[in-house]
């Protein structure tokens, strides 16, 4: 199958590096969120509301993109 157009010059290679101090505060991050994730879990096991349920997923989906 013919190609109709050429690629970049850099795919599939083309992310860009971060700076290291990035990486350094997404290991910063996931470290703080994880007891506040467990704090959190226990609110919602004994104050059970729609907000704390938001919240967990929030956090959750936060440490989720952290750990990357």
């Amino acid at each position: 199958m013919p190609r109709y157009y050429s690629p970049p010059p850099q795919y599939p290679y083309g992310k860009k590096k971060r700076p290291p101090w990035v990486y350094k505060w997404r290991a910063a991050a996931a470290q703080i969120l994880l007891p506040i994730i467990c704090f959190q879990l226990l609110r919602l096991l004994f104050f059970a509301t729609f907000i704390d349920v938001l919240i967990l997923i929030i956090l959750a989906c936060a440490f989720w993109y952290f750990q990357k």
